[in-house]
């Protein structure tokens, strides 16, 4: 989703009458850059909302059910802030 780059890379060559092997005349290295498909990345969070609207109907939850719900929201966060910590400390050379 983030985009990507490629390399196309085109050879042409020709056959040496003397040795009767194919020799490489010209060699094109083309690099490409990809932009994320936005409408992709509009439809897969349109899709994860409508999910969790079903899922996490809040109105509808006990107190119990909403603590519960409190807490693993709080350790969803711990993590991802720990999983970036790490991902920021890694990249130092």
């Amino acid at each position: 989703m983030l985009g990507s780059a490629t390399t196309e890379t085109t050879c042409e060559y020709i056959l040496d009458n003397e040795t009767n092997e194919m020799k490489l005349v010209k060699k094109k290295v083309n690099e490409k850059s990809l932009p994320p498909n936005i409408d992709l990345i509009k439809l897969i969070f349109q899709q994860i909302k409508e999910e969790d609207e079903k899922r996490y109907d809040y109105d509808k939850m006990s107190d119990e059910e909403l603590e519960k719900e409190r807490q693993r929201l709080l350790l969803e966060l711990k993590e991802m802030k720990s999983d970036s910590r790490k991902s920021k400390g890694s990249s130092k050379v």
